[in-house]
């Protein structure tokens, strides 16, 4: 009776031990964060740009405006391809507009694209409205999370907690302790994101940038319960040995 005791006393501390690793956002904030005030999207190379010019005049609309298939290039956070149509920001950082020619695009915000194009339009046009969106805006979420893939984000905003949100939330063995894979002009951002900190929030890291990859690997909770089978187990099926041989001498 005393070992039984003892093993569920054990098997209690195993659980409240490992029941704190899964909890998300456990500290307190240093600071009030302000990342939405000061998250701005950069447009990169190869990315797809969706370029709207409304005026006055309907025939100068169509004119200046892309000729593709507007239906090709709706986008939702499952699709998990690039979307057609759009204009390619080149290797070089351009895109090229009827009758507008060549502008660079990387390293600018939309606004700062939108107004570029205004101010050219404005040569042939009266009051030119223009409206871009980054159409291949995409984050990678994979390993131990319940539904991984790739997933284009509408809205040019997204953070690392809502991209988990949207692969299904971390499974309970998946570690808090997560992996930020970013490629820039000066090469490739490894980083490690812990989600059991309020300080996430603070991070430069929060908010996602096009083509991210989120890995989630397994968390010490799965390989430490792995250990404790293989090792309570064998312990286990040798007591209930021990209890059904004492119970058949003392019938």
């Amino acid at each position: 009776m005393k070992l039984f005791s003892i093993l569920f006393l054990v098997i209690l501390l195993f659980s409240c031990d490992s029941s704190k690793e899964l909890i998300y956002f456990q500290d307190n904030f240093e600071e009030k964060p302000s990342l939405h005030a000061k998250f701005n999207l950069l447009i990169k190379k190869n990315d797809i740009l969706e370029i709207n010019i409304i005026t006055s005049n309907q025939e100068a609309t169509l004119l200046f405006s892309p000729q593709y298939d507007s239906k090709t290039s709706s986008i939702s956070y499952a699709s998990g391809v690039a979307a057609k149509g759009g204009y390619l920001v080149d290797q070089n950082g351009m895109i090229e507009l009827p009758y507008i020619g060549k502008i660079s695009a990387e390293f600018k915000t939309i606004e700062e694209i939108e107004l570029i194009i205004q101010d050219k339009l404005s040569e042939y046009l009266i009051k030119p409205l223009v409206k871009v969106q980054l159409i291949n805006f995409k984050v990678t979420v994979i390993g131990d999370v319940r539904s991984p893939g790739t997933f284009n984000v509408p809205n040019h905003k997204i953070s690392l907690i809502e991209a988990i949100g949207i692969a299904g939330d971390l499974n309970l063995t998946g570690a808090r302790k997560i992996q930020l894979i970013r490629e820039t002009s000066s090469g490739i951002i490894d980083t490690t994101l812990d989600l059991t900190s309020k300080q996430l929030f603070s991070s430069e890291f929060y908010f996602l940038r096009q083509n991210d990859i989120i890995y989630v690997p397994q968390g010490p909770s799965k390989i430490s319960y792995s250990n404790f089978r293989q090792l309570m187990l064998p312990i286990l099926s040798g007591v209930s040995i021990v209890v059904s041989t004492v119970g058949i001498f003392l019938k």
